[in-house]
């Protein structure tokens, strides 16, 4: 349907020619029928928009915000931009007190000051005196300090943090630049486009889904009842085109915010997603254990590791009656590693992802369903950002992890 041009590249940023709007003859039947009634509704206006612009890209994430620089806040949590030194406690900040002081300011929590933030890093940097042979204990010591501040000022990790820092530095300095914030919740692979399934790399919920089909995690650390907030790529893709087409036509000095998220719409919770897994892995698992067991919920993380050791533990004794009869010790020895390793992993993967397993926040989509009702139904074709159409059972068990499987562990099956 959709037809693109070779992708172009100047030095690291990689150019994007326009789409190619499709004529009415390469339209399905249905789609001329239902562009006819909605004649009315021109649509916004996305081809023309981009027809003989060059689009540059500053890196892979370098256009993308993230729903999550909101912090710890709970409930509806609305489209609007950071204010300078906001944090990201649970009380929000009202936008008539200006954060005037850290004293004064309506919550009790401290101000973000970037400059005394860089300052800090950088004084850390020269405290350690970073040599070659230091770079690891440097590196290891600057992500300990930025997950401190990041805890301090209300954000679960340094990501979060400096994605706020940069959203606030762009509503500081933009003057009267049209300035356009995509903020997606947890990016998953591709719904359609380029082809359903299309993921790169092992990341987002994908560690947890790969360690859950080997049988290496029994359990999270979550409320089963949270919502977990997915969005396929595709989906922040066609938002972002869109709204880049609708604020760039009309060109106003304003800052808009698009929350691209599932949560609110369609939303799936934590029981349902690894339910699905169970369903799924159980007929397929990836590696040779003979059945996954349904996932076990906490809320303690010492109750957590507990339960996970006992029950690695007894799917490496399965193993240590040919650890006997081989060679005694050696075996044994590289057994015990091997438990303690793959706990180490299921304890991380939970440190990691607990702020999502207890999320109480729902990230408010409506300048993104605005957008969506403005589009033309040629446009709502060839750009799907409607969530509400995902049906989570069958992309999790026909499009995701297959395409997981294909493009990440290349139709791998492991020996554990």
């Amino acid at each position: 349907m959709r037809k693109y041009c070779s992708v172009l590249y100047d030095g690291y940023y990689p150019c994007f020619p326009c789409l190619h709007h499709p004529l009415e003859s390469e339209l399905p039947a249905s789609v001329e029928e239902s562009a006819a009634v909605d004649d009315d509704n021109g649509g916004i206006g996305i081809f023309e928009f981009f027809q003989g612009k060059n689009i540059f890209i500053t890196g892979a994430t370098g256009l993308l915000g993230k729903a999550y620089v909101n912090g710890r806040k709970e409930g509806l949590i609305l489209e609007k931009p950071l204010i300078m030194g906001e944090n990201g406690r649970k009380v929000e900040i009202d936008d008539d007190d200006e954060m005037s002081s850290s004293s004064s300011s309506c919550c009790s929590f401290s101000r973000v000051d970037l400059a005394d933030e860089i300052s800090l890093a950088m004084k850390s940097l020269s405290w350690q005196g970073a040599s070659h042979h230091q770079d690891y204990h440097v590196t290891k010591n600057l992500k300990r300090l930025g997950l401190e501040r990041a805890d301090i000022f209300g954000w679960y990790n340094t990501y979060h943090l400096t994605k706020a820092m940069c959203e606030m530095v762009l509503n500081e300095i933009r003057g009267d630049v049209p300035v356009l914030i995509i903020r997606p919740s947890v990016i998953e692979s591709s719904y359609k486009e380029p082809f359903p399934g299309w993921i790169q790399g092992n990341r987002m919920f994908d560690p947890v889904i790969i360690s859950y089909g080997k049988g290496q995690l029994p359990a999270f650390l979550a409320d089963p009842q949270v919502n977990m907030d997915i969005i396929p790529i595709d989906m922040v893709v066609n938002s972002t085109i869109a709204a880049i087409a609708k604020h760039g036509i009309v060109h106003k000095p304003e800052l808009n915010v698009y929350h691209v998220a599932s949560g609110v719409v369609n939303p799936l919770r934590f029981y349902e997603f690894f339910e699905i897994l169970h369903d799924y892995f159980s007929s397929t698992p990836l590696s040779k254990i003979k059945n996954i067991s349904k996932i076990k919920y906490f809320t303690s993380f010492d109750d957590f590791s507990e339960y996970t050791r006992d029950v690695i533990s007894k799917c490496n004794e399965m193993g240590d009656g040919a650890a006997d009869q081989i060679d005694g010790k050696m075996l044994q020895k590289l057994g015990k590693q091997s438990k303690k390793a793959k706990v180490a992993y299921a304890e991380q993967l939970c440190k990691m992802y607990k702020f999502l397993g207890f999320f109480e926040g729902r990230f408010d989509t409506g300048n993104t369903q605005k957008l969506l009702k403005e589009m033309s139904k040629v446009e709502q074709l060839n750009f799907e950002v409607d969530a509400t159409n995902i049906d989570w059972r069958k992309y999790l068990l026909e499009i995701h992890i297959p395409g997981l499987r294909k493009h990440v562990l290349n139709n791998t099956r492991t020996s554990e």
